[in-house]
C-alpha cells in the first residue's frame, strides 16, 4: 500500500471538501487508503484496519468525549498528577457526575440548606452534543426528590447520565455577550504520546446580552451557535461568530490589553498546559481496544471559556468537531487545519512503514507541540 490516498465516507462532506483545497488525494476504495477518515460505523472498521492503515478515532475516545467519562478521567488523573500537569482545579470546574451514587451524594451534600440563586450550576447531559439538555439550575428541590427515589442505585442509562458543574458566572463578556473559544487538536500517536493544537480558535457568541438571571433563555446562557440559530428568539443579524484576530483586537482595544500578541503568547500556552494535562489523564484509557494492526488518530475539537481575568477554562472535547466551513470566520481555519493533520499523520505512517523514528517531524508547520514524546 504506497499510497497517500484518503478514504472519506459519505458523511464526512465538509472534510472531503477541505482535504481537496488542500491538494489531497481520495480515493473510493477503502481497502487501497492510508487514511479512513469516517464520521459513522468507524468502531467496526477499527477491527479491520490493514497493517498501515490510519483511522480518525479511538475505539474507547468517549473516555474524553462523554462529560461525565472527561470528569472521571481528569480526575483519577489528578489523583497522582505529576509535576507537568495542571490540578484539574485550575482549568475544570467542580463537577459531580450524578450517575454515580457516592458523587451524586457529595454534591446534594454540599448544596446550602437554601437554595440561593448566587449559587448556579449547570446540568450537562453526557453524551449530548450541540448543546442539548444543558439547564442553568439553582432550585434543586425537584432534583433532590428525584434522586432521593433512587437511593444507592447506579444510573445505567446513558441517555440519562449527566454531571453537574459550577457555573462560570463571571465569564468574559464580548460586546456584552456570553462567548466561547472552540480549538482544534490532534493526537497523533499514543506510543510515543504525540499531541499537537493548532493556534487558530473560533469565537462563538451568544445572541443577547449576558446578565445573571432569566436562566431559562439558551439566547442568554447557552454558547452553542446551533442553539442560538434554532431559538425561536433568534436574530438572525447578531453575529455569533469572531476571528481568532477579532478576539485580539477586541481585547487590546476595548478591555485595553496592553501586550500585542497576547492570544499567541499567553492564551495559547495556558490552552496547550491544558490539552497536556487531558492528553496524559486520557492516554492509558485511550488505548483500551487499540487495533492489533493500523493505527489510530484524532482531531478532536475543545471548547474553553474565558472568565472575566482571561483564565480559561475547559467545557467539553469532541469527537468529529464541526467542520464545515461556509462561513467566512471557519473558512479560513478548517481547510488548513485539517490539511495539516492529514499531512501529519501520512509522514508519521510513512516513517513507521519505513522502521524510522518520528523525531522531527517535517509536516509540523502551523501546529504547536502539546506532548512531543519523540523528541
Amino acid at each position: 500500500m504506497a499510497s497517500d490516498d484518503i478514504y472519506f465516507d459519505s458523511s464526512s462532506r465538509a472534510a472531503r471538501k477541505a482535504m481537496h483545497l488542500e491538494g489531497l488525494k481520495e480515493t473510493s476504495q477503502h481497502r487501497d487508503a492510508a487514511i479512513l477518515w469516517l464520521r459513522k460505523n468507524y468502531k467496526r472498521q477499527i477491527g479491520k484496519l490493514g497493517p498501515h492503515q490510519l483511522i480518525n478515532h479511538f475505539q474507547n475516545e468517549s473516555a474524553i468525549i462523554n462529560k461525565g467519562y472527561l470528569t472521571e478521567t481528569l480526575a483519577q488523573h489528578d489523583q497522582q498528577r505529576t509535576k507537568n500537569s495542571l490540578e484539574m482545579s485550575q482549568f475544570y470546574r467542580e463537577s459531580y457526575r450524578l450517575y454515580d451514587p457516592a458523587e451524586r451524594q457529595m454534591f446534594f451534600s454540599q448544596l446550602p440548606e437554601i437554595d440561593t440563586a448566587d449559587n448556579l450550576w449547570i446540568y450537562k447531559p453526557g453524551n449530548n452534543s450541540r448543546g442539548r439538555g444543558i439547564k442553568i439550575m439553582w432550585q434543586f428541590d425537584e432534583l433532590r426528590a428525584q434522586y432521593a427515589a433512587l437511593g444507592q442505585q447506579p444510573i445505567t442509562a446513558k441517555r440519562d447520565q449527566g454531571i453537574m458543574q459550577r457555573y462560570i458566572n463571571n465569564p468574559l463578556l464580548l460586546e456584552g455577550r456570553k462567548s466561547e473559544l472552540r480549538v482544534y487538536w490532534l493526537i497523533a500517536s499514543l506510543d510515543p504520546l504525540l499531541v499537537l493544537l493548532y493556534p487558530e480558535a473560533t469565537v462563538r457568541l451568544n445572541s443577547l446580552p449576558y446578565k445573571l438571571d432569566d436562566f431559562d433563555n439558551q439566547l442568554v446562557h447557552v454558547t452553542n451557535v446551533y442553539q442560538q440559530k434554532n431559538h425561536p428568539g433568534y436574530d438572525p443579524s447578531v453575529v455569533l461568530k469572531w476571528k481568532f484576530e477579532d478576539l485580539g483586537r477586541y481585547l487590546s482595544q476595548q478591555l485595553g490589553i496592553t501586550d500585542a500578541d497576547f492570544l499567541q503568547a499567553k492564551l495559547i500556552p495556558q490552552i496547550r498546559r491544558i490539552l497536556h494535562t487531558v492528553s496524559l489523564a486520557s492516554r492509558e484509557r485511550l488505548k483500551l481496544r487499540y487495533p492489533k494492526q493500523g493505527d489510530c488518530f484524532a482531531v478532536f475539537g475543545a471548547d474553553l471559556m474565558l472568565d472575566q481575568d482571561l483564565n480559561p477554562w475547559l467545557l467539553e472535547v469532541q469527537k468529529s468537531p464541526g467542520l464545515s466551513f461556509s462561513d467566512v470566520v471557519k473558512r479560513d481555519v478548517i481547510p488548513p487545519m485539517l490539511g495539516e493533520a492529514a499531512r501529519i499523520m501520512l509522514e508519521i505512517r510513512n516513517r513507521r512503514r519505513n522502521g524510522q523514528c518520528l523525531k522531527g517531524l517535517q509536516s509540523v508547520d502551523k501546529y504547536q507541540w502539546v506532548v512531543n514524546e519523540a523528541e
